[in-house]
């Protein structure tokens, strides 16, 4: 029996700091949109947190007057210049990130456990958030191969202003490769999703996982709290036994 255990990425294992912030990963959108709609912007005209790659180029589009058909008929070729820049300028993915307190080691206590799936549930389109892990130094401890839910798996236009939506689909999506891909461990017996938006928590529980926020982004306990009555909330990461015994693990 396995426990399958999602993270998201920006504001719950890493943060943005400096100048540089994310860099890479805005940057790629600003090269996406300036090469498939000849468009100089960047993701900062529209309100995004907690919002998927996906949406986030719909929204922007759409924010300067290009048709939703229009931009939606464009989405593939719009993720494929994003990941086309991230992958080119990789040796940059860790700029203006860093990993919050406590990743590290829970990622390790969790990877040296045979009952336990790790992956990633995240608004990133997939190869952007798995360079993110490589960047610092963390791929390796997630389940292998490494699985997850993306924004490269699904987007629903009409969610734009409701992302969690689309991120509830990201969580079924994973528990449905972790069955495929991690069949000899058995059946999953329990899921959490662990996030830092009140997006994440709506997406844990309308996906069928627990879940469990975490005050390391830009949201308070109580907005996340009514997000979603259902979550564990804690305050970060760093009291691993805590973190543990929340996944049923102690």
């Amino acid at each position: 029996m396995t426990t399958l255990i999602s993270f998201d990425v920006d504001g719950t294992l890493i943060h943005s700091v400096g100048q540089r912030a994310n860099f890479l990963h805005k940057q790629a959108f600003t090269a996406a949109f300036k090469q498939v709609f000849d468009l100089d912007t960047n993701i900062d005209v529209i309100h995004h947190h907690g919002s998927t790659d996906a949406l986030i180029l719909l929204k922007v589009l759409v924010h300067h007057g290009i048709p939703r058909e229009q931009a939606e008929a464009q989405l593939p070729r719009l993720q494929a210049a994003m990941i086309e820049h991230f992958t080119k300028n990789a040796s940059q993915a860790g700029e203006g990130l860093e990993l919050l307190p406590g990743v590290r080691e829970l990622l390790e206590a969790l990877a040296a456990r045979s009952d336990v799936a790790v992956c990633l549930v995240t608004g990133n389109l997939e190869p952007i958030g798995w360079a993110k892990m490589d960047a610092l130094g963390i791929r390796h401890l997630f389940s292998q191969p490494n699985f997850g839910g993306f924004s490269t798996d699904y987007c629903n236009p009409d969610n734009m202003e409701e992302s969690w939506r689309d991120r509830a689909e990201f969580v079924r999506i994973a528990a449905k490769k972790c069955k495929e891909l991690h069949q000899g461990n058995g059946s999953i017996k329990a899921r959490f999703h662990v996030g830092d938006a009140p997006m994440d928590v709506q997406a844990a529980v309308a996906g069928g996982a627990q879940a469990v926020g975490v005050c390391t982004g830009i949201y308070t306990r109580q907005e996340l709290v009514e997000a979603a009555p259902e979550a564990v909330v804690l305050e970060d990461l760093t009291d691993l036994q805590r973190v543990l015994a929340t996944f049923g693990l102690d």
